[in-house]
């Protein structure tokens, strides 16, 4: 847990007595939060600024004491974002199913509060939108129809082959309305629709091909089309996946932001990582977002051989990615593998990021070439500990089924570990150990154990 602090909640001081927080003085608001980067277990402490108070008055201020800590709370600092295994989004009680090389894009297409699905599909080369008839933390797809322009024409980018459109949905313009924008699969072309009704009733309207160094913007085939800020300046840039396994970053120069104006885009440059120009296969899609917690957007993306993270090493205005690094996910054999070897159909992965369950943490949700559409919810690796009756403790951490879990016990931090328990099952989501609480200063890890596949 690096970079992790905790939060006491409850203590005890040397002589037995309970130490809770005492209620705040008249008028000075509540209690702030207490934070302290301090181990588990018993530690020394003069109380100062702790905020607790013994239960049987004792003034235990005044000079140093050991407490043991009783109850913690993990506030997780820069902690890489773990999967649960692949669940199948569902069309009313089946797998949902679009024909052939699904790609995805979440969003809330008829403004009523709750996420739907836009799916760009080869079998007719069109997109399909299936709207919730769900909760937007439970979405439940029943019907769907296929998304229309310039009235009633149906929005289709005959591709050939393996490829499909690839929906993203923004607001493109800065109208305050969701726009569309859609890569072509054959010629590697970007077109803008506009919303010229409302969120709540779109109706769209070709207005442009997308232009770079004022000509007609392309990367060749399969573009995958991503809106973002990817420089850090205020202004809203494209990135673009290709058929090669590229990303290009074309840069807004626009600085005029008044409703109705949109990007103008240098000529595009190709996004590196470890050094040099980010090669993902082929097929290749990506989204923006800070998956380790440090405060610096990084780079997910996926291609016809996984899913990948590529790590923000610097800074927001001038990102520096490390090489590509497989997404993994809990096997049932028990090992962490591949996303690609845990589905049993065809792969060629087209992704999209969302925090699917509202639960507060992203969730990655992709297609692939059968035409299904997949889900992994995220959680993270978060260690909790409470205290039991006959000095005993309990640590629970999130996990996931499968898994298996060393516990490692250390008498300072920079001791040598003693296995406290190894190849501990997971519980499902969530997996707890219990154990006598020894005496003296002890710190705890959880590891996953990965085997090799």
């Amino acid at each position: 847990m690096s970079n992790s602090h905790w939060v006491v909640e409850s203590a005890l001081g040397e002589t037995g007595d309970a130490l809770s927080k005492p209620p705040p003085a008249e008028g000075s608001g509540p209690t702030p939060a207490i934070s302290a980067r301090i181990p588990v277990g018993r530690v020394p402490s003069r109380g100062i600024g702790l905020g607790f108070e013994s239960t049987s008055g004792r003034s235990w201020f005044s000079g140093m004491v050991w407490i043991w800590v009783m109850s913690l709370v993990s506030v997780v600092m820069a902690d890489n974002i773990q999967l649960q295994p692949m669940t199948n989004i569902l069309s009313g009680s089946t797998n949902l199913n679009v024909g052939s090389y699904a790609i995805p894009c979440v969003t809330d297409w008829n403004g009523d509060g709750k996420k739907d699905l836009l799916i760009g599909y080869q079998t007719n080369s069109m997109i399909r939108v299936y709207t919730n008839a769900g909760t937007d933390a439970k979405p439940v797809f029943t019907t769907y129809y296929d998304l229309t322009a310039d009235g009633t024409n149906k929005i289709q980018y005959p591709c050939g082959g393996c490829g499909a459109p690839a929906p993203w949905v923004c607001d493109y313009d800065g109208d305050g309305k969701r726009d569309l924008l859609v890569g072509d699969g054959a010629h590697g072309t970007v077109f803008f629709y506009r919303n010229t009704n409302t969120d709540a009733n779109p109706k769209l309207v070709l207005n442009r091909q997308l232009k770079a160094g004022g000509t007609n913007l392309t990367v060749g085939i399969r573009a995958t089309p991503y809106v973002c800020d990817w420089d850090g300046d205020g202004l809203t840039d494209l990135l673009c996946g290709d058929g090669d396994g590229y990303v290009t970053f074309f840069k807004n120069i626009n600085t005029n932001t008044q409703a109705g104006q949109v990007p103008v885009y240098t000529n595009g440059v190709r996004i590196q990582a470890g050094g040099v120009d980010l090669n993902l296969g082929i097929r290749s899609m990506v989204r923006v977002f800070d998956w380790d917690g440090d405060g610096l957007k990084d780079l997910i993306c996926s291609s016809d051989t996984g899913i990948y993270w590529c790590r923000n090493t610097n800074s927001n205005q001038q990102p520096i990615l490390q090489a590509k690094a497989f997404l993994q996910v809990p096997s049932t054999n028990g090992q962490l593998v591949n996303i690609t070897s845990s589905l049993s159909s065809s792969t060629r992965l087209r992704l999209d990021l969302v925090d699917w369950n509202n639960d507060g943490v992203m969730d990655l949700i992709y297609g692939n070439s059968s035409g299904n559409v997949f889900y992994n919810e995220g959680y993270n690796f978060r260690i909790r500990l409470t205290p039991q009756t006959n000095h005993t403790i309990a640590l629970q951490w999130d996990s996931a089924p499968f898994l298996k879990y060393n516990v490692l016990a250390y008498d300072c931090l920079d001791g040598i570990p003693c296995p406290a328990v190894t190849n501990l099952p997971s519980e499902g989501k969530t997996t707890t150990w219990t154990n006598q609480m020894q005496g003296g200063q002890q710190f705890f890890r959880v590891q996953i154990v990965t085997n090799s596949p």
